[in-house]
């Protein structure tokens, strides 16, 4: 009998925020398991966490809060393409080119596949032309990992930003195809960007079309976590494009202690359904990233302080936070708690639309209450809303009013449950983890 065939190194690369980096952890810990050698590059935040799962950590060094930190008041999301995502190629490309080496030198006849989240950096200037690492006649097999909606632009659909419902009349499909004509340019901005920088690190040909096609199209096979009853139906679709269902919740640290309140809340849950002591059970949000506070949370707070039928449960994202307002008698606020510890006694999450918190809610099989139009948060919202899971506030500071009547409509319609706990076994079904090493597999022709 044949030996069985060595398994390939993984470079695993990703963004150094949290959204970016958090799958691939989750990612990388299932191939260790499974008898993979994995690296990850990504900033130092992440390298405990990396490394308890036994994948190597190697460092990318951009800074991106500094930059962020530093940028114009008013920056629109082309400036953060370009100077946060865009402006980190030459540093992640770098690190990604020197651990390639590094592999080839250790190990010269190991196979690599490369686990690209989208928007790392790492892999663009090497689509284009720019020179391989030492020791490659060829790039390693790329798994391009994108981490939000898909970007695709295509006619059949809304324009990515504005969140635009998904109802494809002619009104509205010549609607969408002036709002692409009208955002040319901008692209065409981003795209020139990227450009200068992939030449800059020795790339031979312009990419054609714009960075977000580009963005979808890396390498051999592009991912998204999620599954197609979340994304919209598109006429001719990308064919490197494959849903691998939402990533499976995340085990708690053995060593996490629940808080001295948490028995109000398992208490709560195991009374009867018809018990009048019941209340319904409302998780709140604003994100680990943009905790604008006043925009979201506080209004919730305030919208639902008088609710005596109602437990209200309010992480702040970032140890050490505190919130200076006087808290309801019906409110617990804490500063942070694993999304997955609290979701399954949840009856409502009301969330900014980040799309891993969204996504921990589908996983968890939870009806939404969503508001937020930066960034992707308007797509997650239209989306969400699309697939029957979510209620859309489509605001980025909803009003006291509309978030209370959010809530009351989730609470009052089964059928939100319903779709979210249909949504939740859809993705399940997908089996996620399994898929990204069946994947694997496929590129290197067997394991």
């Amino acid at each position: 009998m044949a030996a069985p065939k060595e398994k390939p190194v993984v470079v695993a690369t990703a963004f150094g925020a949290p959204g970016h980096t958090q799958g691939l952890i989750l990612m990388s810990a299932h191939l260790v398991k499974k008898g993979f050698q994995v690296y990850l590059i990504t900033s130092a935040d992440s390298k405990a966490a990396i490394e308890k799962t036994g994948a190597r950590f190697a460092e990318n060094p951009w800074q991106w809060e500094r930059v962020f930190a530093t940028g114009p008041p008013k920056h629109d999301s082309m400036w953060v393409m370009k100077h946060i995502f865009g402006d980190s190629t030459p540093h992640a490309h770098r690190v990604l080119k020197e651990t390639l080496e590094q592999i080839r030198r250790e190990q010269p006849s190991r196979e690599v596949v490369i686990l690209h989240e989208s928007l790392s950096g790492c892999l663009g200037p090497f689509e284009f032309g720019a020179p391989l690492p030492e020791g490659y006649s060829s790039l390693p097999k790329v798994i391009n990992f994108h981490t939000s909606v898909c970007l695709a632009n295509h006619d059949s659909i809304p324009p990515f930003g504005p969140g635009l419902p998904y109802d494809p009349t002619p009104e509205n499909l010549a609607l969408w195809r002036s709002i692409r004509d009208a955002s040319a340019p901008a692209i065409a901005g981003v795209t020139e960007h990227y450009n200068n920088l992939y030449k800059s690190l020795g790339a031979t040909r312009p990419m054609e079309g714009s960075f977000f096609d580009a963005l979808m199209s890396f390498g051999d096979v592009t991912i998204l976590a999620t599954s197609p009853s979340l994304e919209y139906p598109i006429s001719s679709p990308n064919l490197k494009l494959r849903f691998i269902g939402g990533l499976p919740l995340r085990p708690l640290d053995p060593a996490f202690v629940y808080p001295s309140w948490w028995p109000t809340i398992t208490a709560n849950a195991a009374l009867p359904a018809g018990s009048p002591d019941k209340k319904r059970a409302v998780f709140v949000t604003q994100g680990t990233a943009h905790r604008q506070y006043d925009e979201l949370l506080i209004p919730t707070i305030n919208a639902l302080a008088a609710r005596t039928d109602l437990i209200v449960v309010v992480t702040l994202g970032l140890r050490g936070a505190e919130l200076d307002i006087p808290i309801p008698a019906n409110t617990i606020v804490v500063d942070y708690f694993p999304y997955d510890a609290v979701l399954p006694y949840t009856d409502v999450f009301v969330s900014n639309a980040g799309y891993g918190g969204f996504m921990h809610g589908v996983m968890n099989g939870v009806p939404m209450v969503l508001a937020g139009t930066i960034a992707d948060k308007g797509e997650v919202c239209a989306r969400a809303e699309w697939a029957g899971v979510a209620v859309n506030l489509r605001a980025q500071k909803p009003s006291e009013e509309a978030i209370r009547a959010g809530v009351d409509k989730v609470l009052g319609d089964e059928g939100f449950k319903k779709r979210a706990v249909e949504l939740q076994r859809e993705n399940q079904g997908l089996d996620a983890l399994a898929q990204v090493e069946r994947i694997i597999g496929e590129l290197v022709g067997g394991l």
